[in-house]
């Protein structure tokens, strides 16, 4: 009498799935592999009012300028507390390289930075208001992180 030698197909499928699934939301979750990509993940925190994952996206020399704490509580209480938005639309334009650019007057000086338009629409207890604002991606640690302007400063 011959035996029959069971699969375990179903099992062996689960598995796989599960393995896809992990690799994709680790990709799309930590793993943005272009300076848009970074940007875009960065206001998709912020549109979800997670401020803390967005934060975790700004380059160090960002993060000098705001504890983590303080841009949660700032974020919340301007935005959504002032505003009194739950969220609010973006637009992320292409990307333009940007060979030399300096964070401040003074400050820091990055080689290939990439500068994104970003447009915020914002509809608020105040009315219908729109927000231009440049993000600049910058690879840090092998990783894209993204800074704001602060060349304006004296």
């Amino acid at each position: 009498m011959r035996r029959r030698r069971k699969t375990p197909g179903p099992l062996i499928l689960i598995l796989l799935g599960a393995v896809l699934t992990l690799g994709y939301c680790t990709v799309t979750t930590f793993g943005a592999n272009s300076p848009k990509e970074v940007v875009e993940q960065f206001y998709r925190y912020e549109q979800n009012g997670d401020f803390g994952n967005a934060w975790e996206l700004f380059h160090s020399e960002m993060k000098k300028r705001f504890d983590k704490s303080d841009y949660i509580q700032t974020k919340n209480h301007v935005f959504l507390g002032h505003m009194a938005v739950s969220t609010f639309d973006v637009k992320v334009g292409d990307t333009n390289k940007i060979n030399r650019w300096t964070f401040f007057n003074g400050g820091p000086v990055f080689e290939d930075v990439h500068e994104v338009d970003v447009t915020l629409t914002f509809e608020s207890q105040f009315g219908i208001f729109e927000m231009h604002q440049k993000a600049y991606a910058v690879k840090e640690d092998g990783a894209w992180r993204v800074l704001w302007n602060y060349d304006f400063e004296g």
